[in-house]
């Protein structure tokens, strides 16, 4: 293979490159993206966090990281803080994440969103006691319907047996805050009580996530807890249904992947996750274990794999579909021995 060729000028005023419109532009981007300002670096972040949030395309990340990495550590504000740790929070960097919020409660003691970061957090990889302590401290800052789901979930995942109760609480809380709610906080507390609702095994989890869904459409947790009951329940047209027009969500795609197969179909899918999750691996950014450990368990039929990688996927999260996920992994490979 021959290398590019290399000129050598015989004098200074020897042209050996004409700037075509096309490299003018690409110039152009360059100096736009360097004079573009701190505020609007952040604006852009938060816009891109947004996206991912709706679509859990990583794409979104890698923007949200641009932005982030164009403002000038003199320009680190709360705001700049406080996007870092939501975008390290979706890369499930936990640890880095929660040294931001460190920083924005020394900076801004009273952030409502900082809270509801470190909440969540906290509650993601099982560390109750912080996810109370967070919660706690949202007292007083926004709705108190906030306050009254985070307790009321931390109740039902620190203590199992008092689920049912955890899960009456909070409704009667929700009742009694009735139209006072905004419909950002009775989102909220809706997502805690379907949560509450799986861990009590109540039959009514799949209807309150349906709730969750129609006021958030763009919530891609909320469809795919929604789907993986309805897989459970052996509904596969409404898995395929709920899940067909996100596909580029890996747990979507995933749900909608054994729903297929389990109709006899699914193979074009099942060839486009195996392909994605080979580049993702070949990157070393599987970012979804969770959804890799599944496909692996109910599409390729390796238990032994899929035990491994739920288990990597507990180290970072320990939700309820992480637990589960887990236990029928493990089940597996019990039965596979």
């Amino acid at each position: 293979m021959t290398g590019p060729v290399v000129v050598h000028p015989s004098s200074d005023e020897q042209i050996v490159f004409t700037l075509s419109s096309q490299n003018v532009a690409q110039t152009a981007v360059i100096n736009s993206f360097e004079s573009t300002t701190a505020e609007q670096h952040i604006a852009r972040a938060k816009q891109a966090l947004l996206g991912f949030q709706a679509s859990a395309n990583p794409r979104f990340l890698g923007d949200a990281q641009r932005e982030l990495g164009g403002v000038a550590e003199v320009d680190y504000s709360a705001d700049f803080y406080l996007y870092r740790a939501s975008l390290r929070q979706s890369m499930h960097q936990f640890s880095q994440a929660s040294t931001d919020l460190d920083v924005v409660a020394q900076m801004q003691p009273d952030n409502f969103q900082a809270q509801m970061m470190r909440f969540t957090i906290a509650f993601v990889i099982g560390d109750y006691s912080a996810a109370e302590l967070a919660c706690e401290k949202l007292q007083g800052l926004n709705n108190d319907l906030y306050v009254a789901a985070c307790r009321q979930h931390v109740r039902a995942a620190q203590r199992p047996s008092e689920a049912e109760s955890a899960y009456l609480d909070l409704k009667s809380a929700m009742a009694s805050a009735g139209a006072l709610a905004d419909r950002q906080a009775l989102a909220w507390a809706a997502g805690s009580l379907a949560d509450i609702a799986e861990r009590a095994g109540r039959d009514d989890a799949a209807q309150l996530w349906q709730w969750v869904l129609s006021m958030n459409a763009n919530d891609a947790y909320a469809r795919a807890r929604l789907a993986a009951l309805k897989l459970a329940a052996e509904d596969y047209a409404a898995v395929i249904a709920l899940t067909v027009d996100h596909i580029t969500v890996d747990s979507l795609a995933v749900l909608n992947a054994i729903a297929a197969r389990r109709q006899g179909g699914g193979e074009a899918l099942i060839s486009q996750l195996r392909e994605r999750f080979n580049e993702a691996l070949w990157r070393g950014e599987v970012l979804h274990k969770r959804a890799y450990a599944q496909f692996l368990l109910d599409i390729e039929d390796t238990p032994s794999a899929a035990l491994t990688w739920a288990e990597r996927n507990w180290q970072d999260q320990r939700e309820w579909p992480d637990a589960q996920l887990l236990a029928r992994a493990q089940r597996a490979v019990g039965a596979d021995l």
